[in-house]
């Protein structure tokens, strides 16, 4: 699946997004933790591996851009911009850049409001 979004509209949709919970720190639910997995899953499972919910930042923006959640799990492992690139059509490298720096913000342990204004230079 890819999703034809312009730059406004992704860079809006992750505004809105942070905006609903700019003080939020992402976590992971513990019953997916592992010595082998990363600690960011792009989207979130039940404790029977079933997909539940969008996980990280990034992973919330391309579930409420239309990627399902079952297409977020194929992809764990690898970067925000390899993912926001399989799954988008029309987003400058600016763009996905910032959304990188977004996620590496919010992989750092910042909220959701610090990460967006460290990528993107704009207050919530």
């Amino acid at each position: 699946m890819t999703i034809t979004v312009t730059n406004a509209q992704a860079l809006a949709k992750l505004r809105e997004i942070v905006s609903e919970r700019p003080d939020h720190v992402y976590c992971a639910p513990e019953h997916m933790w592992s010595e082998e997995s990363q600690l960011c899953f792009y989207a979130h499972t039940d404790k029977d591996g079933s997909a539940v919910s969008a996980g990280c930042g990034i992973g919330e923006l391309l579930h409420r851009l239309g990627v399902p959640l079952e297409q977020l799990r194929e992809v764990e492992g690898y970067t925000a911009m390899h993912v926001v690139n399989r799954f988008t059509h029309g987003l400058s490298r600016e763009t996905v850049n910032r959304l990188r720096i977004f996620q590496a913000e919010q992989d750092q342990g910042r909220t959701w409001g610090e990460s967006y204004v460290r990528a993107t230079g704009e207050a919530i």
